[in-house]
């Protein structure tokens, strides 16, 4: 059992991009498969450049703000409520060319 503060977590820059924050809630090998599960916050003109991952799902579910998700080529406009999954191989970028932070809540999972 494990109870963690999110109050007290340290904010971290994100693997991408140091300058975008989040707070890891669970981190790898604390649950097999999963990669980790946390929140991060995109202050506007933030983004994160495309890329992939080939072994990996990842989950991101908007709680405030907007951002634009780039998948396979075709850009979407979330905001509050969406939930996106990418799965492994696809494409993909998000950046906030908006005037508020977004955050949001996301996680990954292994599949191998």
């Amino acid at each position: 059992m494990k109870i963690v503060d999110w109050n007290e977590l340290p904010e971290l820059g994100v693997s991408h991009d140091p300058s975008i924050k989040k707070k890891t809630l669970i981190n790898r090998g604390e649950i097999p498969q999963l990669m980790m599960y946390g929140t991060a916050v995109f202050k506007p003109g933030q983004k994160v450049e495309l890329h992939k991952h080939d072994t990996m799902f990842e989950v991101f579910h908007i709680q405030t703000g907007k951002a634009v998700f780039t998948i396979s080529g075709k850009d979407y406009e979330v905001g509050p409520g969406k939930c996106i999954t990418i799965t492994p191989g696809e494409i993909h970028g998000q950046h906030n060319p908006f005037d508020q932070n977004v955050t949001w809540t996301y996680f990954g999972i292994a599949t191998d």
